[in-house]
C-alpha cells in the first residue's frame, strides 16, 4: 500500500479472522464421526481445509478416516454434520479478543466495513448477531455469492462495490493462504491475522501489515485513521 493512501474500507474474512471457530466446528465433526463409527480427528488436522468453507472442512473429516467412506453415507453424514452444527456447536464460537474494539474503533472514524467470507450466509449472519456484531457491517459477501468463491478475486470486488469502496483505498483483513491470493487477485491491500488458521506464516504474503493479536493491529489502524481524521479535518477548515 502507498503510504499516502487513505484507508476508508476494510473488510474481513470470518473464520480464523473475526472468529475462532475451528473448536466448535471439529467438535461438531467429531461427534458426528463418532456416532457414525469413524475416527475422531485433531482439529489442526481440519485447519487447512477451513479457509474454504464449513463443507471443505467435513469433507477433509472424511477424508482422514484410515478407510474411505462410501459416498451415500459421506452424504449422510454431511448433512447430520451440518445440522448438529447449526443447531447446537455454531453459538459456541467466540470473537477474538480486541475485535470489536477495532470495529468499534474504526466506525467511529467512519470507515466502512464489510465481510468477504467462504462461510454460508445464514451461519456468518447468525454468527455476527450472536456476538451483536451485524450492526457494525455494511456489505455482508458469503459462499454462493458470486459464481466462484475465493480465492477468486469476485466476493471481494463484491464487497467493494456494496460499499462504494475501491481497492486502492481498502484493506482486506484474513489469516489464510486464500485469504491472501483473494487480496492480490483483487488487488486489495492485506492485513494479515497470524493468531488465525495459516499453516505457515508465509502463506499470508504479501501483506501490508502482519499482526499476532487485535490489539496489535488497532494501534496500527488507529495511528492511520488518527492521521486521515485530521487531515480531512484540516482541509475542511
Amino acid at each position: 500500500m502507498n503510504t499516502n493512501d487513505q484507508i476508508r474500507t476494510v473488510v474481513f474474512d470470518v473464520d480464523g479472522t473475526l472468529f475462532d471457530t475451528l473448536p466448535s466446528l471439529a467438535a461438531a465433526a467429531n461427534e458426528v464421526l463418532v456416532l457414525a463409527g469413524l475416527q475422531a480427528v485433531e482439529p489442526q488436522h481440519l485447519r487447512p481445509a477451513l479457509s474454504q468453507g464449513i463443507t471443505a472442512l467435513f469433507q477433509s473429516a472424511l477424508r482422514l478416516q484410515a478407510a474411505s467412506v462410501p459416498l451415500a453415507l459421506a452424504s449422510r453424514l454431511e448433512d447430520a454434520f451440518a445440522h448438529r452444527y447449526a443447531s447446537h456447536w455454531l453459538h459456541q464460537a467466540v470473537v477474538y479478543d480486541g475485535a470489536l474494539d477495532l470495529l468499534s474503533m474504526l466506525r467511529s472514524q467512519r470507515i466502512a466495513l464489510g465481510i468477504c467470507t467462504n462461510r454460508d450466509q445464514d451461519s456468518t449472519r447468525t454468527l455476527l448477531d450472536k456476538a451483536a456484531l451485524t450492526g457494525f457491517f455494511d456489505a455482508i459477501v458469503g459462499l454462493g455469492d458470486t459464481e466462484h468463491p475465493k480465492p477468486d478475486a469476485a466476493p471481494l470486488h463484491l464487497a467493494l462495490t456494496q460499499l462504494g469502496a475501491t481497492p486502492q483505498t481498502a484493506l482486506f483483513v484474513g489469516d489464510s493462504g486464500i485469504d491472501a491470493a483473494c487480496a492480490q487477485a483483487a488487488g486489495v491491500p492485506l492485513a494479515a491475522h497470524l493468531g488465525g488458521y495459516a499453516a505457515d506464516p508465509d502463506d499470508l504474503r504479501p501483506c501490508t501489515v502482519a499482526f499476532s493479536d487485535y490489539a496489535e493491529f488497532h494501534s496500527w489502524m488507529a495511528a492511520r485513521t488518527s492521521t486521515q481524521s485530521t487531515t480531512e479535518t484540516n482541509h475542511h477548515v
